[in-house]
């Protein structure tokens, strides 16, 4: 980390969000003038094309996993989603909605993304997701009833295909 503050030692997307994980991995919060420069280091993340939706959604696990409460490595994430949200994969749609509802995220045009993509892309997710999926609509406020209509179209989905197999 002395090498990130120096500037001395640069580190893409990949690196910035590989340490966050490797951190949230091990439950480890590192110092506070280490996470200072991390998160320091983390505001340019929104610049770097590289930056995809496993980065998000792996950024977003580790600061919450850790409580880190800084907006700098954050907004990478509520970016990401306001630019290319219309494309992410359910997975990592869950985790995101996730994030965005614990953190109070208030910023309009990612949710409608969040909120498009759950109708698109939430009947990939098994049933207990599709629950989490529900819970953090409902408990954001964000849902709507479309979005609703569609989340419980795809429990009813799932709890057929339990009852009576796929086809």
């Amino acid at each position: 980390l002395e090498g990130i503050d120096a500037k001395t030692m640069p580190f893409a997307a990949q690196g910035l969000t590989s340490i966050w994980g490797a951190l949230a991995a091990m439950r480890w919060t590192p110092e506070p003038e280490a996470l200072e420069v991390l998160c320091e280091e983390s505001r340019v993340l929104r610049l770097d094309h590289t930056f995809n939706q496993d980065m998000a959604a792996e950024l977003a696990r580790a600061l919450l996993r850790l409580g880190v409460d800084d907006g700098r490595p954050a907004y990478p994430v509520v970016d990401y989603v306001a630019r290319k949200g219309l494309s992410l994969r359910s997975d990592t749609l869950l985790v995101l909605v996730e994030f965005f509802t614990i953190r109070n995220v208030t910023h309009e045009l990612a949710w409608k993304r969040l909120g498009v993509r759950a109708q698109q892309r939430a009947v990939d997710l098994r049933l207990p997701e599709i629950d989490r999926l529900i819970a953090a609509f409902r408990n954001s406020g964000r849902g709507n009833q479309r979005i609703f209509g569609m989340l419980d179209l795809f429990v009813k989905l799932r709890e057929d295909q339990a009852k009576y197999g796929a086809s």
